[in-house]
């Protein structure tokens, strides 16, 4: 493969000074036939307190539909197939959303929730949440997904956060439409009954040199998509001048850093580079 995946999670600033777990996961996998990067984001707020394992088990959705799927050599198949395409991306969508409730549903039998874990949520929630309804909300996560094949590329994505993509000029597009439901502290999430027709999705046969992932505790660290382009193409030239490893160190150090002069949210970022 041409490329090589990355990612990062660190707890943010005032969720560390509020003795908070971070409620971000990510992963990146570097496979023969494909690279994949994932991030996703936890709700914060009392009614999803157990959003830090939603996001987890969101991460695991999407290692194991990717496994199950025969999603890559399907879409190299058809990849001139507008149709086919989209068909098989919401395939996968349905897939990754059903594993997910998969897991919420056996981690809510294997450990159903505390009178501690209910005394901070508001009373309507707490309400159906005592009577095993809406289980689910309580694991609300947002999720983020890029893969690229020697052939082609694509993104999924619901809630938040942003999908950025760079090409070979060096020009940033945003190739996932903004959810416009996505507004104020409110966001879509895996969690909601409605998820698969909140799900957005790309898909191109032109192959970019770099591809960011990222939760909103990065994009809300820069004041517009110029400043957030500047510090991807800083991580860029990181990665390009330094060693593999001084370049991830380098931005290990900086991204607890950002957090606490920025948003003070947890920070995932999901990067995938063409090789050197």
């Amino acid at each position: 493969m041409k490329y090589k995946a990355y990612n990062f999670t660190v707890i943010g600033a005032s969720h560390k000074k509020a003795r908070r777990p971070c409620q971000d996961a990510s992963v990146s996998l570097n496979k023969e036939d494909y690279i994949l990067t994932a991030v996703c984001d936890g709700h914060g707020g009392d009614d999803y307190f157990r959003s830090d394992r939603g996001s987890e088990f969101a991460v695991k959705a999407v290692r194991k539909c990717m496994n199950d799927e025969n999603i890559i050599p399907m879409l190299t198949y058809y990849a001139n197939d507008e149709i086919k395409v989209n068909e098989m991306l919401l395939q996968l969508e349905k897939s990754i959303i059903s594993e997910w409730n998969d897991l919420v549903e056996t981690d809510y039998a294997d450990d159903p929730f505390t009178d501690e874990e209910l005394e901070q949520v508001n009373p309507r929630m707490r309400f159906r949440y005592a009577i095993g309804e809406k289980i689910e909300c309580a694991y609300g996560t947002t999720m983020l997904v890029n893969v690229i094949t020697d052939d082609f590329w694509f993104g999924i994505h619901i809630g938040d956060g942003e999908c950025v993509s760079v090409d070979h000029e060096g020009h940033f597009e945003h190739p996932i439409p903004h959810d416009n439901n996505c507004v104020f502290n409110y966001t879509t999430s895996i969690c909601d009954r409605t998820a698969i027709y909140n799900m957005r999705h790309h898909f191109s046969t032109t192959l970019p040199k770099a591809l960011f992932i990222a939760s909103d505790g990065v994009d809300n660290c820069f004041e517009s998509h110029d400043k957030l382009h500047d510090f991807y193409t800083m991580v860029m030239k990181s990665f390009d001048d330094d060693s593999e490893m001084g370049a991830i160190v380098e931005l290990l150090e900086y991204l607890p850093k950002m957090s606490l002069k920025g948003s003070g949210d947890d920070i995932s970022l999901g990067i995938i580079l063409g090789k050197k």
